[in-house]
C-alpha cells in the first residue's frame, strides 16, 4: 500500500478503547427499544415428560405467552396461527412447552433431516439470553418432524451453529395443530451465580406453506438486533449453576485401502489398519467458565475438502471442519468485528490472526528416498481451551495445543527416518469487553518450534508471534451508526534461512527488483495491520466504508493466515432496500460500490466499482444481476518476485435465477461473464437443483461449467545477464485455454430426528493448454515478447513433453521448460452414518473415496475424460466412530 501513513489512523482507533472504557456500566441494549410483554417461568417439582403432548402437570401451572405478530410476509400484522407458549423449571434444567395451533393441520410441513439442517419445514425457535447482556445468546430450534437445531448468539446478531447443545425435544401433530416439548438443562447454558432478576428471551415460530415467520418480541425488518430486542423472562430463581463435568471417551477403528503408487513400495501394499482411542472433557470450572481438553484427540474430519485447481502462488484456503475448534469458535474469529453486523471486502487482504487448521496440520519438512511414507498431518498430543464470560463481562478464551515431532519413513537410502515437522506448541488467548457504547479486546497468538533437526530449522520459524488490540463505538443512542476497527503486530524469529524464505514468500516477495527489500542476514521479521470500518447497521439506506493496510513484513500465517502483506485499500458501499412488498416483488435491494488498492510502494492495484440488485418477487422466485467494472492498474504479483507489470482494466456480468424453495423440485441457476481490455476472459454457468422425494430425503446438485483464456499464466523465470531489461532474469508466460467441469451433490436420508446418513460428491474434469509461450518486454507494462515470433526459437520434443527456448538464436541462454498443459481428474466421495443412540452419544460410520487421473494433459474431452475418471483407481478410506457421553 503506497505509504498508508497509518499513524493517524492508529491514533483514531486507540480512542475507542478508552471511550469504551470510561462506559463501565455494562447494557448493550438499543437506547428507544422498549420491550413487549414478558414471558413469567414458573418453578415446579415434578418434572413433565416429554413425550410431545402438554398434558402434564406442570404446564397447567404456567400461564401461556401468545402474542406473536409477524415479521413476513406482513410485518406488523398478527400472526395467522395461534401460539402459546409457557416455561417452567426445577433445579436442573428448563422446560418449554408450546402448543402451535393450525387451521389445516394437514398442511404441516414435517419434513426429517439430520441435526441442524431442519429449516425447511415447520418450526419453532426459542432465544435465550441468560447473560441479560443483551449481546450474547443461544437458539434452539425443533421442526415438527422433531429434528434439533441449535446455535450460539454472539455480537448480538451472528450465530454459531458450530454448538452442539445436550437437550432433549420431542413433537406430536394432532387435529388442533402440532406440540414441542424441549428439556434444556442449566448445565448447557451459561449464566452468573446468585439471584437473577429476569433473562432476555424471544421466541419465533414459521409456517412453511406461507413463508410466515412470526415472533413474540418482533424486531422490523429494517431495524437491527437480536440478543438485543429480547422481551423478558422472569421468575428463575434460587438456580445455582452446576459445575457440570461432561466426559466423552471414544474409540476409532480406521481402514485404508490405498492403490500403490509404485511396484516394491514397503509401506504400501493396497492395505492399512489403524485404531485407537481417545478423550474429550468438559468441565464447568465456575458458573460462566468452561474447560474444554482433550487426550490422544481424534481431530480427523468427517467431511473432506473440495478439490480444487490452483494456478496461482498463493495458498488455498479451506474452511475448518473438525469439532473441537469450531465449537466456541466465535470468541477467536470476531477480532475486529464487533459491533457491525456487516463487513464488505473488495480485494481486501485483511488477515486471519487464528487459523484453526494450522494446528494438526501436514508436516512441512523434505524427505527423499525411493519410497517415503509421509504421515498426512501433525499428531495432536493434547488441546486444552478455557472460555467463558465473567460477572463484570470480560469474555475470555484461551486455547493451547501440542503437536508432536513427526517423522517420514524411508526406503532405499542409509537412514529409515527423516524428521519432517517439529515438536510444536500454540497458544491463542483472547480478552474482549462490551460496554454501553462500544467494545474493546485484545488476541494474541503464539507458536514456538522445537528445531532440533538442522534441515527443519532453516525451513520453519523458531518463534512467531501476533498481538492486537481491536474496538468499536456506537455513535448514536440507537446504535445504528457504528465505527469498529483493529490494529495488530507481528514478529517472526528464526535462522537467516527461514526468515529469508518468509521474505521470499508470495504474500511479499522481497526479492522484488523493483523494489528490493530482501535482508538475507535477517534472523527476525515484524510488521503491522489494521482496518477501520463505518456501518450503518440498519435503515433503507445503509452505507458500509473502511479503510485497510498490512505492512510488507505483516506474517500471521503460522497460527492464522495472511492472505497478502504490503498493500492497502479501501471502499465505500451505498445500499438501498425495501422489505415491504409492492405491486410485483416482496423485497429488494441495489447497491453500489467504489474500492481502491494499493501496494506498499503506492503503486495502484485495484480501481473499480461495483454495482448489484436482487429481488424476491411475490412468487417467492427471485431474481439479480452483478456488474464490475476496473481501471487500468498495475499487477505486483504477476511475475512473482519479479517487477511489477500492468492489470489490464476490464469488467464481468453476472445474473441469477431461483425458484420458490417450497416446492417439491427447486432451482437456482446464475451465468456469468468476465474480460479485460487485451482479449482475456471467462465464462461460466452454474446451476442448483434440489429434489425433495419424500418427507425423509433431500437430494441436491449443482453443476458447473467454466471456460476461460489468460493471456499471461505465469510459466517460469530463467536468469540472464542479457535481459537488461528486465533485470537480469527472463520471466516466461503463456496463453492459456482452460476448461473446468464439475458438480456437487448431496443426498441425505434422515431415518429419525437422531439417525441419517448423508453422501457427498464432487467429480471434477479440469484441463489446462499452454500456448503462445512469452516473455515480459518491460517491466510496469502487459507487453509480451513471443518466442518463434517476435524473438528467438521455440522447439517442441513430444516424446520428452518439453519446450527448448532460445530467447536469442544464439544457443548460450537457451532453457528447457516441461509442458506445463494438464488435465486433472478428480473424484470424491464421502458418506456418513450418524447416529446419536443415546443422549449426547454418536457413532459414525464413514466411507471416503478419492479417484485421480491425469492422463491426455492439455486437451479437454467430456466422454473421454468422464469415463477415464470412472475406472481409476479408487483409495478408500474406512472410519467407525463410537462416543459415550456421561454428566455429573
Amino acid at each position: 500500500m503506497g505509504k498508508m501513513r497509518p499513524q493517524p489512523i492508529r491514533r483514531a482507533f486507540v480512542c475507542l478503547p478508552i471511550v469504551a472504557i470510561l462506559n463501565f456500566p455494562i447494557d448493550a441494549r438499543s437506547e428507544g427499544h422498549e420491550p413487549g410483554p414478558g414471558v413469567d417461568a414458573i418453578r415446579i417439582t415434578n418434572a413433565p415428560r416429554l413425550d410431545g403432548h402438554l398434558d402434564d402437570e406442570a404446564w397447567r401451572a404456567a400461564s401461556p405467552a401468545t402474542a406473536f405478530v409477524q415479521r413476513d410476509p406482513d410485518e406488523g400484522k398478527p400472526a395467522t396461527q395461534r401460539t402459546e407458549l409457557r416455561i417452567v423449571y426445577d433445579g436442573s434444567a428448563l422446560y418449554v412447552g408450546v402448543r402451535l395451533f393450525d387451521t389445516e393441520p394437514d398442511k404441516i410441513v414435517r419434513r426429517l433431516d439430520r441435526r441442524d439442517a431442519g429449516d425447511d419445514a415447520d418450526w419453532f425457535t426459542l432465544y435465550l439470553d441468560p447473560h441479560h447482556d443483551h449481546l450474547t445468546g443461544a437458539q434452539f430450534r425443533i421442526n415438527a418432524a422433531g429434528t434439533l437445531h441449535d446455535s450460539i448468539i454472539y455480537n448480538d446478531t451472528w450465530t454459531d451453529e458450530s454448538w452442539d447443545a445436550v437437550w432433549d425435544a420431542a413433537v406430536s401433530v394432532d387435529d388442533e395443530g402440532w406440540t414441542a416439548e424441549m428439556r434444556i438443562p442449566f448445565s448447557q447454558l451459561r449464566f452468573p451465580r446468585g439471584e437473577h432478576d429476569a433473562w432476555g428471551i424471544n421466541a419465533a415460530r414459521f409456517i412453511r406453506r406461507r413463508n410466515e415467520t412470526s415472533f413474540l418480541q418482533l424486531v422490523p425488518k429494517k431495524e437491527n438486533g437480536l440478543a438485543s430486542r429480547m422481551t423478558h423472562l422472569t421468575g428463575i430463581t434460587g438456580i445455582d449453576p452446576p459445575r457440570n463435568l461432561e466426559v466423552l471417551p471414544y474409540t476409532v477403528a480406521r481402514a485404508e485401502f490405498i492403490e500403490p503408487s509404485a511396484a516394491g513400495n514397503p509401506f504400501n501394499d493396497g492395505s492399512r489398519m489403524f485404531g485407537g482411542v481417545g478423550l474429550d472433557l468438559k468441565y464447568g470450572l465456575t458458573s460462566n467458565f468452561t474447560l474444554n481438553a482433550a487426550i490422544n484427540p481424534d481431530f480427523g474430519q468427517v467431511e473432506v475438502d473440495p478439490a480444487v485447481v490452483n494456478l496461482t502462488a498463493f495458498e488455498t484456503f479451506f474452511q475448518e471442519r473438525r469439532p473441537f475448534f469450531i465449537e466456541g469458535a466465535q470468541i477467536f474469529q470476531n477480532f475486529g468485528r464487533g459491533g457491525s453486523n456487516s463487513f464488505w471486502g473488495f480485494n481486501n487482504a485483511d488477515p486471519m490472526i487464528f487459523y484453526s487448521r494450522r494446528v494438526g496440520r501436514p508436516p512441512q519438512g523434505s524427505a527423499s528416498a525411493p519410497f517415503v511414507d509421509r504421515p498426512p498431518a501433525s499428531t495432536i498430543l493434547g488441546a486444552v481451551k478455557l472460555t467463558g464470560k465473567s460477572r463484570k463481562g470480560w469474555n475470555i478464551g484461551l486455547l493451547d495445543a501440542v503437536t508432536s515431532r513427526e517423522h517420514a519413513q524411508l526406503s532405499g537410502v542409509d537412514r529409515n527416518r527423516a524428521e519432517v515437522e517439529p515438536l510444536t506448541n500454540y497458544f491463542v488467548g483472547r480478552l474482549q469487553r462490551e460496554f454501553p457504547r462500544g467494545g474493546a479486546g485484545i488476541l494474541s497468538t503464539l507458536v514456538d518450534r522445537d528445531l532440533s533437526e538442522r534441515s527443519l530449522a532453516d525451513v520453519l520459524l523458531r518463534r512467531a508471534q501476533v498481538l492486537g488490540t481491536d474496538g468499536y463505538i456506537y455513535l448514536d443512542r440507537k446504535k445504528d451508526w457504528v465505527v469498529t476497527g483493529m490494529v495488530a503486530g507481528s514478529r517472526v524469529s528464526g535462522t537467516p534461512a527461514a526468515v529469508t524464505r518468509v521474505q521470499r514468500a508470495s504474500q511479499r516477495y522481497f526479492q522484488r527488483p523493483d523494489a528490493f527489500r530482501l535482508d538475507p542476514e535477517a534472523t527476525s521479521m515484524s510488521g503491522w495491520a489494521h482496518r477501520i470500518n463505518l456501518n450503518r447497521n440498519s435503515g433503507v439506506w445503509q452505507v458500509n466504508a473502511a479503510l485497510w493496510g498490512v505492512s510488507p513484513g505483516f506474517e500471521s500465517g503460522d497460527a492464522g493466515f495472511t492472505f497478502r502483506a504490503g498493500v492497502g485499500g479501501a471502499h465505500t458501499v451505498v445500499l438501498w432496500r425495501k422489505p415491504e412488498p409492492d405491486r410485483l416483488t416482496r423485497s429488494r435491494m441495489v447497491f453500489a460500490a467504489k474500492f481502491w488498492t494499493w501496494d506498499a510502494n503506492r503503486i495502484r492495484q485495484a480501481d473499480g466499482w461495483f454495482f448489484a440488485s436482487n429481488a424476491t418477487f411475490l412468487n417467492y422466485w427471485g431474481a439479480g444481476a452483478h456488474a464490475g467494472v476496473f481501471r487500468r492498474a498495475s499487477d505486483s504479483w504477476l511475475t512473482r518476485g519479479g517487477p511489477v507489470t500492468t492489470e489490464p482494466a476490464g469488467g464481468f456480468l453476472a445474473t441469477f435465477l431461483e425458484s420458490d424453495s417450497r416446492k417439491r423440485i427447486s432451482f437456482g441457476v446464475g451465468p456469468s461473464y468476465s474480460w479485460n481490455e487485451f482479449g482475456g476472459w471467462s465464462l461460466n454457468t452454474s446451476a442448483n437443483i434440489t429434489i425433495k422425494p419424500s418427507s425423509s430425503v433431500n437430494v441436491s446438485f449443482g453443476p458447473s461449467i467454466n471456460r476461460s483464456r489468460s493471456l499471461a499464466q505465469y510459466v517460469t523465470a530463467v536468469p540472464d545477464a542479457e535481459a537488461t531489461e528486465t533485470f537480469g532474469t527472463r520471466y516466461v508466460f503463456s496463453d492459456l485455454d482452460q476448461t473446468q467441469v464439475s458438480m456437487t451433490a448431496r443426498a441425505s436420508w434422515s431415518m429419525t430426528p437422531r439417525m441419517s446418513v448423508q453422501v457427498y460428491t464432487q467429480p471434477l474434469l479440469a484441463a489446462g493448454d499452454y500456448w503462445g509461450f512469452k516473455e515480459l518486454a518491460r517491466p510496469g507494462t502487459f507487453d509480451f515478447l513471443r518466442y518463434g515470433l517476435d524473438i528467438g526459437r521455440l522447439a517442441y520434443d513430444p516424446d520428452a513433453r518439453r519446450y527448448s527456448i532460445d530467447p536469442d538464436r544464439s544457443g548460450r541462454a537457451s532453457f528447457p521448460v516441461d509442458d506445463p498443459d494438464f488435465n486433472f481428474k478428480s473424484l470424491r466421495v464421502n458418506a456418513v452414518f450418524r447416529w446419536e443412540w443415546r443422549l449426547g452419544s454418536t457413532l459414525y460410520i464413514v466411507w471416503t473415496e478419492e479417484r485421480q487421473d491425469f492422463a491426455n494433459p492439455g486437451k479437454f474431452v467430456f466422454g473421454r475424460d468422464a469415463r477415464a475418471l470412472f475406472s481409476a483407481p479408487p483409495d478408500d478410506v474406512f472410519l467407525v466412530k463410537f462416543a459415550y457421553w456421561f454428566s455429573r
